[in-house]
């Protein structure tokens, strides 16, 4: 078994030994996850409404804005995308770890990229630490092409907000538990709610 095997068995051992020791402690536990596959469905339904107003502000003030397709810049979008999707997951961690006990080292990034928070968090950090990534890489970077013109941030920050979908779609689920204790769910897209 890799190191990388045996850190993910061990997330998993916690999360089911935190499982039996909140429901020994009389809470009413309910799963909400979703596959990857609906992740990204949802994603495209979830992020769409944010992306089509992005895309008609932009255009509304920038009617002449172009994009100049070259390859330096197809190079630039590949490369700047390939590090937000490591940005993205460390931003999770990040903006988690503030609510967390033992700070960083509650947070898990695996190599796909994704990030695990082994900690129970309280409705308000945990959908914070989900919904950052949307607010620094998507509207954050919009903001910056709205006030620059550029359409290639633009673009970039479309991108993300999609990326964020998934993250979108988790934080809406997420509101039917507002007075739960949240536990990131380890192997799938979601967190498991304990009620009492």
């Amino acid at each position: 078994m890799s190191k990388s095997e045996e850190e993910k068995q061990k997330i998993v051992e916690r999360y089911e030994s935190l499982r039996i020791s909140m429901k020994n402690d009389g809470f009413h536990e309910t799963i909400c996850t979703i596959s990857i596959l609906k992740a990204n469905l949802m994603a495209i339904i979830t992020a769409m409404p944010i992306v089509l107003p992005c895309y008609i502000l932009f255009f509304i003030k920038w009617k002449e804005a172009e994009l100049n397709v070259t390859l330096s810049t197809l190079f630039s979008f590949i490369v700047s995308l390939s590090a937000s999707m490591i940005i993205h997951e460390v931003i999770h961690g990040l903006t988690l770890s503030l609510f967390c006990k033992y700070k960083w080292k509650s947070i898990h990034l695996g190599v796909t990229p994704y990030c695990h928070c082994k900690e129970t968090l309280k409705f308000g950090g945990y959908i914070l630490g989900v919904l950052m990534p949307l607010i620094v890489l998507g509207i954050g970077l919009f903001s910056l092409s709205l006030f620059t013109g550029n359409v290639f941030i633009l673009i970039l920050s479309i991108t993300n907000i999609f990326s964020a979908g998934g993250d979108i779609a988790i934080a809406l689920m997420l509101l039917k538990h507002k007075n739960s204790l949240i536990v990131d769910h380890p192997t799938e897209c979601g967190f498991t709610a304990f009620s009492k």
